[in-house]
């Protein structure tokens, strides 16, 4: 009976004085000074490699290659430098009728530099009009972008 008093009046005596028990109090810390911090900017060096000879294949290389210009999140770099290589492929979709429309592919590949071996990234095949070619650059845009982000660990320290 003792000891069940004991145990009770212990347990009275730690939630009377909570304070007693804990650890002192500290200052609280100076809050964070707010100034801009300059961040290094998302920006992947890319390359569009056209091949075709079709006119509505030749619109979309040069659609792709104003977009990745026009995008603070790509730099155009034809140099001897590591970058994403986009390489475009196009032929009519039907020889006879050319202006009909152009079946294409695409490879993204990933390279070091001259003299290196390239790295496949993804591939895409297709078929496009005339009509079509804005928002097959959208769509190819930003999957290039995804696959920058993917494959960023490529472009670290470079």
């Amino acid at each position: 009976m003792k000891h069940i008093f004991a145990v009770l009046l212990a347990s009275a005596i730690l939630l009377v004085a909570p304070s007693a028990w804990s650890a002192p109090e500290e200052k609280p810390a100076a809050p964070a000074k707010d100034s801009p911090v300059a961040l290094d900017a998302r920006t992947t060096n890319i390359a569009v490699v056209l091949d075709g000879t079709d006119s509505i294949g030749a619109r979309l290389g040069m659609k792709l290659k104003e977009a990745f210009n026009a995008s603070n999140l790509f730099r155009l770099n034809e140099g001897d430098t590591p970058k994403m290589r986009l390489l475009v492929d196009t032929k009519p979709e039907f020889p006879s009728r050319p202006s009909v429309g152009s079946v294409y592919s695409v490879c993204w590949v990933y390279s070091q530099g001259e003299g290196y071996l390239n790295f496949l990234l993804s591939k895409e095949v297709g078929t496009v009009t005339m009509d079509e070619i804005d928002a097959l650059v959208n769509r190819l845009v930003e999957r290039t972008d995804g696959l920058a982000v993917k494959y960023a660990n490529l472009w670290k320290g470079k």
